[in-house]
């Protein structure tokens, strides 16, 4: 998809040569604000198959949710209140037809999205592609699957779930872990958070310290315990 632009609340310079100078050159921006693009969407989700709910904002796609900041709390909020919401969660303005393909900016083209929705999300001209790629994500599916994944890497079969929540939940893995673990930011703003703990990085640590637990006392410092 053509990358997404943020939402400037006043015009941004960018510098570069201008008639042979080195003048800054005023940002235009061309894209409608995140209110301008929920506005004209808000009464076509039903049409389209895709359940957006207005007083928790949250990718239109996969149903990513940013926890309850962005949440439009009162049952009597303002219509103001509810568009601030939408304006200030940081999802990206995404074209539904890329602009290398003819698509244009307008609202109609646009849908608002996560990171990773916006990498996986098809580019091609037919709007009914699109839509049913939409249909078809979800966010918790999409972790399950990395989670499955870090528990293949690791070679954690179903037999040994039940061992693995035991270390998750035991206080003392949680002391053991708290000096070997750390949040991964994204090298390319790829994930639907800027900054977040990998299913791998728990796993790994879980892992480890399954196996220390197995293992004789005297070979426990050999695996980090």
């Amino acid at each position: 998809m053509a990358s997404s632009v943020s939402s400037p609340t006043s015009p941004r310079s960018q510098r570069g040569p201008v008639s042979g100078s080195d003048e800054a050159v005023p940002y235009i921006e061309t894209l409608p604000s995140k209110t301008e693009i929920f506005s004209h969407w808000k009464d076509r989700f039903e049409d389209i198959g895709i359940f957006v709910d207005w007083g928790e904002p949250s990718c239109w796609v996969c149903g990513f949710h940013y926890g309850v900041r962005y949440d439009i709390k009162s049952p009597d909020a303002d219509w103001s209140d509810i568009l601030d919401g939408w304006q200030r969660i940081p999802l990206q303005r995404c074209h539904i037809v890329p602009r290398s393909l003819g698509g244009t900016d307008e609202p109609d083209n646009l849908f608002l999205m996560c990171r990773e929705c916006h990498d996986l999300a098809p580019n091609t001209t037919l709007h009914e592609i699109f839509f049913e790629w939409a249909r078809a994500q979800c966010s918790r599916r999409r972790e399950t699957a990395k989670i499955t994944e870090a528990l293949r890497s690791f070679d954690v079969g179903p037999e040994q779930y039940h061992e693995l929540l035991r270390v998750l939940e035991n206080p003392d893995f949680a002391i053991w872990k708290r000096d070997k673990i750390g949040p991964h930011r994204p090298q390319s703003n790829y994930a639907p958070v800027s900054c977040r703990l990998t299913p791998a990085t728990l796993i790994g640590l879980a892992v480890r310290y399954l196996r220390s637990e197995q293992r004789p006392k005297s070979d426990a410092a050999t695996f980090g315990s």
